[in-house]
């Protein structure tokens, strides 16, 4: 597959995800359906900021998204994961700032307005799907971005609570949005086993310490579980009996899946910045594969963590690397449930579902059977 190909087919599966993803959390979109995975809200909204770059509509449906719920928003947590995300850091500052929320102590890779390019603005949207800009926003030209005057369409919703994928708001009504929730969407999502306070911070994005306090006040209340294990304390949740609370069903079985979604969409955005850049390259295909196999060094770190590390049965010598970089976008897009990514978890599930979910099932609901645990 030639890299412009493999560029389009990445282009429409993020996009193709993010739509339905942002559906389900109320906003404005012809789609239905639901997954069975809790969505990880400033996880999703930076992954977006970046892929939504080719398409306005979204971008702007995901701002007036933003005015509507910026409250069940937890600030502190994306300004840590906007850290971690290879986003454009004085970009996330402009969509907050234009949605009305300071962001003073976002920091981290440097944009291109602050390395002294595009003196007159760095264009937010592509200029294939967007050339000519005639009034351009003033909240964003404030940190150096041209793009249209954003007009709201305000047909944002609330997230529906009683949604799978909504899972992690309907916890933040319960708790409010901050460690307490997040610990508690990770505890009760993940179905293997226990977790320590580092792996939770890990996937919360808070402090350490902030974690392990929480913690220790949950398990004091006795609504989490906590034992030593060597010289580690780790954690469970009582997943049936939040399940019977929450109305997800009768047991822990139909608990919203987890995903680990920190760790699986910044790959996706390397992958997507390097194909941008290389479909329009004259370069080799030597040079080229050479430059994907750095690439996939640079995020196998994140692959392994939900089970996407390629693992090679002999060395792959000059261009023939490419394919490997080819198949980890097949297994990307498979893990986002992409129309025709090649996987069998689409249009399946248990022939019945109580509660809720036997529900959504009813409207056609399409489950997500194969979790996305990290390895």
């Amino acid at each position: 597959m030639l890299i412009s190909e493999l560029r389009e087919r990445v282009r429409r599966g993020f996009l193709e995800f993010v739509w339905r993803q942002w559906a389900q959390a109320g906003l404005s979109a012809n789609i239905t359906g639901f997954d069975r995975w809790a969505i990880d809200p400033e996880a999703l909204i930076l992954f977006t900021i970046e892929v939504a770059r080719r398409d306005p509509r979204l971008f702007d449906e995901m701002l007036d998204w933003l005015v509507s719920n910026r409250r069940l928003l937890t600030m502190q947590r994306l300004r840590n994961l906007a850290i971690r995300f290879p986003v454009d850091q004085d970009l996330v500052r402009a969509v907050f700032a234009w949605a009305g929320e300071s962001m003073p102590s976002l920091q981290g890779a440097k944009s291109e307005r602050r390395q002294g390019r595009h003196p007159a603005g760095i264009p937010v949207f592509s200029q294939d799907v967007l050339g000519f800009v005639a009034e351009p926003d003033p909240a964003f030209a404030e940190y150096g971005y041209i793009r249209p005057r954003v007009s709201r369409s305000g047909k944002s919703r609330e997230p529906d609570a009683r949604q799978p994928a909504n899972f992690a708001f309907q916890l933040r009504h319960l708790f409010g949005a901050g460690s307490r929730s997040e610990v508690m969407r990770i505890l009760l999502t993940f179905a293997d086993g226990t977790l320590d306070a580092a792996r939770i911070s890990d996937e919360a994005a808070f402090a350490k310490r902030n974690v392990s306090d929480t913690l220790t006040s949950l398990a004091a209340s006795r609504v989490v579980k906590a034992r030593w294990s060597g010289n580690e304390r780790v954690y469970r949740a009582y997943r049936n009996k939040w399940a019977e609370l929450l109305e997800v069903g009768p047991s822990a079985k139909y608990m919203p899946e987890f995903v680990s979604w920190v760790h699986l969409f910044p790959p996706c955005l390397e992958i997507i910045s390097w194909l941008e850049t290389e479909a329009e390259t004259t370069d080799s295909e030597y040079l080229i594969s050479s430059r994907a196999r750095d690439l996939t060094e640079r995020v196998t770190a994140d692959l392994e963590s939900v089970g996407l590390a390629p693992t090679l049965s002999r060395p792959l010598p000059g261009a023939e690397y490419l394919s490997v970089l080819a198949d980890t976008v097949e297994s990307l897009l498979g893990r986002l449930d992409v129309e025709g990514a090649g996987s069998d978890s689409r249009d399946s599930g248990p022939e019945t579902t109580p509660g809720l979910l036997s529900a959504h099932a009813a409207l056609g609901v399409r489950w997500t059977l194969q979790p996305l645990l990290p390895q």
